[in-house]
């Protein structure tokens, strides 16, 4: 009854499968693997079921959130705080005051946590003033963001006192660095795979600019599109700058937001890409964790270096049931992870530019005539089948073909 009212309350008028999925499974004793696409309401998958079967009354952690980013810390504490205003919930994060924090947990216990895996580390195992030992929940969210040799080795040394604890582990794929800690942590665990029950309303526009160089060919892009909120990802630090200076000069309304900002400096940009005082955001991978903003266009000024956050990057668009288009630019050095996307089931639709724009490429479709068909018919097919036998025939079918077009090519010249 509780997620029911939160979720009128919210707004919503249905729920998503991976929502679905999660308020069935979370009270049976297996832990949870939740795999889907960004913006289908993930957040809300968690949060309303644990904010459900919390105890208000207690003042202990209940429930450890551990998110990527500190920006995601914030958006997660902010969406908890408009689910349920009686919990009592702390942030840690870098760039929060830290002293105030401990001196907060030397009387006090949250009942929720939200936090970075850096920050869990330092209040859990070096401090030793957060005790997280009482929660019946444990999330990693955005999980295939943060699994590295330095998050497993912080893992292993909190996660063995949760005993109490149902561990959740939402991302958009299971990695192969995730794997041996699923099989360690998670047992025989409930997996809701929700990826083939989204249909997502993205077009993938795959431009193929060969030796063009990219920022010229950016700027023909910006030309031919009208966003209502176009996020451009730029891999490389060193382009960064000269694509966000570029912008500027032309006139466009364009910020810049990467890792070398500060948490305060990025938290203000963020609130102002969300009241639109931008029609353009120049950003590096670090925005492609998470954060919810309603973007109409996604543009790969080039790959990311990890191609998981592909999906990450174009996520941005067409969340909870929006339209979105997603700009890829392919140069000849791109062939390679275009095809490994493509083998991972992006839809690629490939365009060009042209005098009147961007088009989509079209296909030439080899139509075979009725007299080519006779002509290929009364080949020959050996009472044997001979090695070498298919390219034999196809060869004789090719010339079949190029006899036939060099007649009909003969009578239209008469």
């Amino acid at each position: 009854m509780y997620i029911e009212t939160k979720l009128k309350q919210l707004g919503f008028t249905q729920t998503t499968p991976i929502q679905d999925g999660v308020f069935k499974a979370i009270s049976g004793r297996k832990h949870i693997v939740g795999l889907a696409p960004t913006g289908t309401g993930k957040t809300h998958a968690y949060l309303l079921p644990i904010l459900s079967n919390m105890d208000f009354s207690k003042g202990e952690v209940q429930a450890v959130i551990c998110v990527p980013t500190n920006e995601l810390v914030i958006q997660v504490e902010k969406m908890l705080k408009e689910v349920e205003k009686d919990v009592v919930v702390r942030a840690y994060y870098g760039g929060s005051n830290r002293q105030r924090e401990q001196e907060w947990l030397e009387k006090y216990q949250p009942q929720v946590v939200v936090t970075t895996p850096q920050r869990l580390y330092d209040y859990v195992v070096d401090q030793n003033i957060l005790k997280i030992q009482t929660a019946k929940y444990f999330v990693l969210d955005e999980a295939d963001m943060m699994f590295d040799e330095e998050f497993l080795s912080i893992l292993d040394t909190i996660l063995p006192s949760m005993t109490k604890a149902k561990f959740l582990l939402f991302s958009a794929s299971i990695t192969q660095s995730m794997e041996p800690f699923i099989k360690k942590y998670f047992g025989s665990y409930e997996l809701i795979d929700t990826f083939k029950s989204h249909n997502l309303k993205i077009e993938y526009q795959l431009l193929n600019i060969k030796y063009q160089n990219r920022l010229d060919a950016l700027m023909q892009v910006l030309e031919n599109i009208n966003p209502y909120l176009c996020f451009i990802f730029v891999s490389k630090k060193e382009n960064q700058e000269p694509v966000f200076q570029s912008l500027q000069e032309k006139g466009y309304s364009v910020v810049s937001i990467n890792a070398t900002i500060g948490v305060k400096k990025r938290s203000k940009i963020i609130e102002e890409i969300n009241a639109l005082k931008y029609q353009f955001v120049v950003t590096s991978d670090l925005a492609a964790r998470g954060l919810d903003f309603k973007i109409s266009h996604v543009i790969h000024y080039d790959l990311p270096h990890h191609l998981e956050f592909f999906m990450h990057r174009s996520g941005r668009t067409g969340r909870m049931n929006d339209t979105g288009v997603v700009i890829t630019f392919m140069t000849v050095d791109d062939h390679r992870k275009i095809d490994r996307l493509k083998k991972q089931g992006i839809p690629f639709k490939d365009y060009t530019f042209t005098r009147d724009g961007i088009v989509k490429t079209r296909v030439k479709q080899n139509v075979v005539s009725d007299e080519e068909k006779a002509a290929i018919s009364k080949i020959k097919r050996p009472k044997k089948v001979t090695p070498n036998y298919k390219r034999k025939n196809a060869e004789l079918v090719k010339k079949a073909k190029q006899d036939i077009r060099r007649k009909q090519a003969y009578a239209k010249g008469r």
